[in-house]
This record gives structure tokens, C-alpha cells and sequence, in this order.
């Protein structure tokens, strides 16, 4: 399936890859043996991966394309299907899941209280929804206007909880950003190994969580009954995907890009200059040719004046009126 930039691909590397696989990683720890909906399913990577420990999974995407792909390439689980909805009006039956699933979905229309109310719809009275959404302070605000064209309604978080909380009583947030960090780890690793976390702020190092990294994206987790524990911070880590390793490459193509666009710019300018020196040679034999023609035409008036007076003074001779 080819990427348009509208749906993530397992394929992709860097930061999006980390983003995306680590939401459905953490995702899968709270449907384990559950009925899922997972909306905007897109290529499918997200449902198969809840699908390995789910009792069933259905993705729905509005895109016909999409849903074929993922049926063909994800058909060996008896308990994973894909069908073709829209989030503002899901093609399943009342209470028929037991959560919901939602990937950056919610900017890409602006039908939102139809969606939740579609949630509401479907979920069982208990059921969980797990659902995320860009900051537009950070993913569009601070990064210059609209920079995605298939972002149609984003959100700041004050509007999404607002719309969150109007569905379910309960509901607990989660803020997600690929940020730079050092891993010091021993060689050989054991079972209890751990991560433990230093923090650098203002006052100094502590042995923390960081608590004022701004979230690229918010995660919701919202029930009408008491929320499980989802846990605090985690981590995904990839042993073959380094994002700043492709940072580090997309920096090297565009330096290479910007070299071939300067050679080709020095290029033109010398063209340009030889065209200018070619414009200057041909408008100052423009000017000589112009000066000699002008001398010329009045050679003639000359010329013709003179034979005009000549022929003039032999008329008057000739009747004897000189």
C-alpha cells in the first residue's frame, strides 16, 4: 500500500513509526481477551497487532482501498476482519464491542460529536475507549499554520477533554512525544532489569519522570465505570529503527539536495551572465547600425535635395526663365 502522507505504514521509519507502534503496544495491555473496534484501521497493522491477544478485532476505514489491503495481507487471524464505515456512522450493532480504539482519527473530519456518540453506541455500558489526538498548540501552532492538508479539525487540549468528558464519566489523559534521549544499559541484561529515569530541569538533575515535556499528542482513556490502571510512563524503544538516525539521514539528503540546487543555481547564473554579455554585444551593434543608418538617410536627403535643385535650375533654363 503507498503512502500518501493521509495513513501511517509499518514501512515507514523515524519518529511516526515510534509514535504509532508504541500506542497500539501499550493499547494491547487493556484488551486483552476483549471485543475491539478499532477505527481508522488503515493498512491494518494496528488491529493485527491487538488481534494477537483479543478475543476478536474488527477495523473499520472509510477508505475502500485501504480495507482491501488489509484483508488481504492480515488474513491468516480467524479472529481479525476489516470492513468499510465512516467514524461518524460505525456499521456495527448496539453495545457490540467491549473497546474502542481511536488513532489519530478525530482531526481528520469535523463530524466529532457524531463520532462519540457512535462510541457511546457501540460500546457496552462498561466498555473502554482509548482514543488520541495532536495537540494543535504544538503539531500546528508552533510549527507555522496548517502544515497537514488531511488534518481537517484539530484540537487544543482543553477542547478535546471537554469532548471527551461529555460521553464518559470517567477519564484519564496521556501526553506522547518522541523526544532526544540517552540509554546507558549493561551489556547483559537479566529479567529484572529496569529503566530508571534522570530528568534535567531548571534546578538541576533529579531522579524522575520529566513533567514539562509538551505532548505532541494527547491520549485519552475514558469509561463510565472505574478506569483500569493503565500504568504511568513508558517507553518505546526499536533495536532496528533509530529515529534520529533518520533525522541524521533526511539532514544528509537535504544537504545533498541543497549542493545539486546550488551547483545548478551557479549554473544558471553563468548562463545568465553569458546571456547578459551576448545582450550588451548585440544592443551596441544595434546602436552603430542605427548611427550608420541615420547617416545614411541623410546622405540621401542630401543627395536627393541636391539633384532635385540641379534639375530644377535646367527646367528654368530650358523655357528661358533662368
Amino acid at each position: 500500500m503507498e503512502f500518501t502522507g493521509e495513513r501511517f505504514i509499518p514501512t515507514l521509519p523515524g519518529d511516526i513509526r515510534l509514535e504509532h507502534l508504541h500506542r497500539y503496544e501499550w493499547c494491547a495491555n487493556h484488551t486483552q481477551g476483549k471485543r475491539v473496534l478499532d477505527i481508522a484501521s488503515g493498512e491494518g497493522y494496528g488491529s493485527y497487532a491487538l488481534s494477537s491477544n483479543a478475543k476478536s478485532v474488527i477495523g473499520v476505514d472509510i477508505s475502500g482501498e485501504a480495507v482491501n489491503h488489509a484483508l488481504a495481507k492480515y488474513a491468516d487471524r480467524t479472529n481479525l476482519t476489516f470492513m468499510e464505515g465512516n467514524a461518524a456512522c460505525i456499521p456495527l450493532p448496539d453495545h457490540s464491542v467491549d473497546v474502542v480504539v481511536s488513532f489519530e482519527t478525530i482531526e481528520h473530519h469535523d463530524q466529532h460529536e457524531e463520532m462519540m456518540s457512535e462510541i457511546r453506541r457501540v460500546l457496552t455500558p462498561e466498555g473502554l475507549l482509548i482514543m488520541s489526538s495532536p495537540n494543535k498548540k504544538i503539531y500546528s501552532d508552533l510549527a507555522g499554520g496548517d502544515h497537514n492538508h488531511f488534518h481537517v479539525k484539530e484540537l487544543y487540549f482543553s477542547e478535546f477533554d471537554t469532548l471527551v468528558r461529555r460521553y464518559f464519566t470517567n477519564v484519564r489523559h496521556y501526553g506522547q512525544r518522541v523526544t532526544a534521549t540517552s540509554l546507558l544499559m549493561p551489556l547483559e541484561l537479566d529479567a529484572s532489569d529496569s529503566v530508571q529515569t534522570f530528568t534535567e530541569t531548571d534546578s538541576g538533575v533529579a531522579r524522575a519522570t520529566p513533567v514539562a515535556i509538551e505532548p505532541m499528542y494527547y491520549l485519552a482513556v475514558a469509561s463510565n465505570i472505574t478506569l483500569p490502571d493503565t500504568g504511568r510512563t513508558t517507553a518505546f524503544f526499536s533495536e532496528g529503527d533509530n529515529a534520529f538516525y533518520e533525522k541524521q539521514r533526511e539532514v544528509l539528503e537535504l544537504s545533498a539536495e541543497i549542493r545539486r540546487m546550488s551547483d545548478y543555481i551557479a549554473e544558471v547564473s553563468g548562463a545568465l551572465q553569458v546571456r547578459d554579455s551576448d545582450l550588451t554585444f548585440v544592443s551596441q551593434e544595434c546602436a552603430t547600425t542605427r548611427k550608420e543608418l541615420e547617416s545614411a538617410q541623410t546622405t540621401i536627403a542630401l543627395l536627393q535635395n541636391t539633384r532635385c535643385a540641379r534639375f530644377t535650375r535646367a527646367l528654368r533654363s530650358l523655357f528661358g526663365k533662368a
